[in-house]
């Protein structure tokens, strides 16, 4: 039961971060603005969402890969005292 717990665990976490993360591309990375008077202006404030918005999603991505390595690497060293 308490690995079903640990579980439920990372993966409420892991949507909460997800949410925060959604809630700043949609509030943060969507108010960058250089104008819109010339189409250089546009283009980088286009590269200039995305490349936020990118970072924000791999960032997502790594935060989730630690705390999967972290509870496999818990899980596995207490196989071995246990066996």
């Amino acid at each position: 039961m308490k690995r079903i717990i640990h579980l439920a665990e990372i993966e409420v976490f892991v949507w909460a971060v997800l949410l925060a993360i959604t809630f700043v591309i949609s509030n943060g990375a969507f108010a960058i603005s250089f104008g819109t008077a010339t189409l250089v202006e546009r283009i980088a404030t286009q590269v200039a969402r995305v490349s936020v918005s990118a970072a924000l999603v791999l960032l997502w991505l790594l935060i989730w890969k630690r705390v999967a390595d972290d509870y496999l690497s818990r899980t596995l060293s207490r196989k071995q005292t246990n066996a």
